[in-house]
């Protein structure tokens, strides 16, 4: 490190869900916060927080309301590898092959633009009528056909 660089506090250690929210308390408790001005900063509705870490909390953190909390309170996670753990990890859970796993997963290569989900109605539209009788197909058309032309719009 270079001089005068200095390395950040770690404020807590925690590997539970419930160590978690202990750690968060004790930085709320540390910043003697006002609630509602921190879920305003925060970007949370009125009130949230205190559901969030109360003694017998109501609500929990999850993907919406993890990062503005975490970051609202100026805290940054860090996952640190625990050599011991990974130790028995390793010699109790065999490794998979690696030519059997995917490179990027699915759903992160996929994004749906407004022309390819026009495409997925069109074909859901198509595939609908295949399964309708002749009459069934009659009577849908009829129906778009009035909605189509009604004069009162509503």
């Amino acid at each position: 490190m270079a001089e005068g660089d200095q390395r950040p506090r770690i404020v807590a250690t925690f590997d539970s869900y419930a160590g978690m929210l202990d750690a968060i308390r004790e930085r709320v408790n540390e910043l003697r916060p006002h609630l509602e001005s921190l879920d305003a900063h925060c970007g949370l509705a009125t009130g949230y927080t205190s559901k969030l870490i109360s003694m017998r909390p109501v609500r929990r953190l999850g993907q919406v309301s993890w990062g503005p909390l975490i970051t609202g309170l100026g805290l940054r996670c860090q996952f640190i590898e625990n050599p011991e753990t990974t130790a028995l990890l390793r010699s109790r859970v065999r490794q998979s092959n690696p030519s059997y796993q995917r490179t990027m997963p699915a759903a992160a290569s996929l994004v749906f633009t407004p022309r390819m989900l026009k495409r997925i109605r069109r074909l859901g539209g198509q595939a609908r009528m295949a399964q309708l009788t002749a009459k069934e197909r009659s009577a849908v058309a009829r129906k778009a056909a009035l909605a189509r032309w009604r004069k009162d719009k509503q």
